[in-house]
């Protein structure tokens, strides 16, 4: 079933006879909109956690307009929405302190404005469980975008992976086997494109499960983040979130007890991170799904 302009959730702040949506129109145009380009369309919030100091997300902000490209393509009308940032580089003591705070960021957002749908897009550690869950509490029809892994590093014949070949040669160093002329390469090639880390880390786990959970285009968490086929990646998510709208499937009916089962499975077995645990359940109550640890054994 295909939803009808007047059955849509911006119906209410766009078509009504009322003093409201005549502001609400009025402002859209302050915006520099044509009543053509969204009246009657599916209103897509595009929830972005890029920024300057994130070099996990570094590259959304031009995957947003890919995004918006392929939302634009099926006859939607995208509005991209800064969020918090929640660094695992940079942000002390622990980006876990804020999780639950873009978590509600991402609830309060969705519930407030005009929007039909979501695509999240987020990957370093906490950023995929906190939208996830933000968007669960609301249930509107959502896609995931994973931010991608970055390129391996290379230093001297050997691959290098971000975070676990930093604390080995981290170690090397104390033990004296290397000097400041190896550190020095080994600062400028530990990690070398936009991207999370490449290892089964937990952001490479989270979007992984995030994937097995049903809410990303197949296929999109182990795209890297500087290959073109994130791009089209992104555009294909623009292009499936209107889809859901006008079927609208809700995450309700994606992030179901055997979904959650089914990511338990992936991320045991990928050997992915333990940290799995605290978000697939915490994902999983916020989906009205009772997840405990006895469900990874």
């Amino acid at each position: 079933m295909t939803k009808r302009p007047e059955e849509l959730r911006s119906h209410q702040w766009y078509g009504t006879d009322g003093l409201r949506s005549f502001s609400h129109r009025a402002r859209t145009r302050q915006l520099g909109y044509l009543p053509e380009e969204h009246l009657g369309k599916p209103v897509i919030a595009i929830l972005n956690t890029w920024s300057d100091i994130n070099p996990c997300h570094v590259h959304l902000r031009d995957r947003a307009q890919a995004v918006k490209r392929g939302v634009w393509q099926a006859g939607g009308f995208p509005l991209e929405f800064p969020v918090s940032t929640l660094s695992e580089t940079f942000q002390k003591p622990t980006p876990m302190l804020y999780r639950n705070l873009l978590a509600m960021e991402t609830e309060e957002l969705l519930r407030s404005y005009p929007v039909d749908g979501a695509v999240l897009m987020g990957g370093c550690d906490k950023t995929t469980p906190a939208l996830l869950m933000g968007a669960a509490s609301v249930d509107l029809p959502t896609v995931f975008v994973p931010a991608g892994p970055m390129l391996p590093g290379h230093w001297r014949g050997e691959t290098l992976g971000s975070g676990t070949d930093m604390w080995k040669y981290w170690d090397e160093k104390r033990a004296g086997t290397i000097g400041d002329c190896e550190m020095a390469e080994l600062e400028n090639g530990l990690a070398r494109s936009p991207g999370h880390c490449m290892t089964m880390g937990t952001a490479s786990t989270l979007t992984a499960a995030a994937e097995t959970l049903g809410v990303t285009v197949p296929g999109a968490s182990s795209v890297p983040a500087v290959d073109s086929g994130h791009d089209r990646m992104a555009a294909a998510s623009g292009l499936r979130i209107v889809e859901l709208v006008r079927q609208d499937l809700r995450l309700s009916r994606i992030l179901t007890r055997e979904a959650y089962e089914d990511a338990v499975a992936a991320v045991l077995a990928l050997g992915g991170s333990t940290n799995a645990v605290i978000h697939l359940i915490a994902m999983a109550g916020r989906s009205g799904v009772r997840l405990t640890l006895d469900d990874f054994d």
